[in-house]
């Protein structure tokens, strides 16, 4: 029991040790170069792009960068970004959990519509409804995500009834948590609703 449980652990490190070089190798050969579009502004000398690339170490040798990055996974710090000057980590975790709270209230808004629609169909199977439900679903399932989504921004920006972007809005941050949360509902209206419209004829 203690050897294969050891070799399960060898096996499981050898899995974590291929699937980190591999993706760094794919972030390092991906195409784009922060520093290289950094020297087509004309008002950043190439001085100072040949400092930056010293200071982040862009000119070491791959396994010596490929060492660094793995301290700075190990710091919790998933590598550095030159965009935002600073640790992956706390970028991605604000964002993740944006899209958490949106996947979550989009799949169980999905549901909560779903099973209603597809039972009251099937109870009524050969009627109006059924047939009404069903041409709904299948122009939902027509209409590509994308030219979804661009439709609701274009409803947003000609009416003006819903945020363009953002999760809340910048000048309520020192607000009520009431109004915050009221706030962000709002700005969860429209891409709830463009997610909902991609999962609810797959789930009816």
């Amino acid at each position: 029991m203690i050897r294969v449980l050891g070799w399960r652990l060898m096996h499981a490190l050898f899995v974590l040790v291929g699937v980190s070089v591999l993706t760094f190798l794919l972030m390092e050969f991906a195409p784009g170069n922060y520093f290289e579009e950094m020297r087509l502004n004309p008002q950043v000398s190439p001085q100072t792009v040949a400092a930056l690339r010293t200071r982040y170490g862009i000119g070491q040798p791959l396994a010596v960068r490929y060492v660094r990055w793995m301290r700075s996974v190990g710091r919790g710090e998933l590598g550095y970004s030159f965009a935002y000057t600073s640790p992956v980590w706390p970028l991605l975790r604000n964002r993740g959990g944006h899209t958490l709270l949106l996947t979550l209230i989009s799949l169980v808004c999905s549901w909560l519509i779903a099973i209603p629609i597809g039972v009251w169909a099937a109870d009524r199977r050969g009627r109006w409804y059924d047939k009404l439900s069903g041409a709904g679903t299948s122009l939902l399932l027509a209409i590509p995500d994308v030219l979804f989504g661009l439709g609701l921004i274009a409803l947003a920006l000609h009416t003006g009834w819903f945020p363009t972007g953002g999760m809340y809005s910048p000048s309520l941050a020192s607000l009520a948590p009431m109004v915050r949360a009221k706030d962000l509902a709002h700005h969860l209206i429209l891409p709830v609703a463009a997610l909902v419209a991609g999962m609810l004829p797959v789930l009816v």
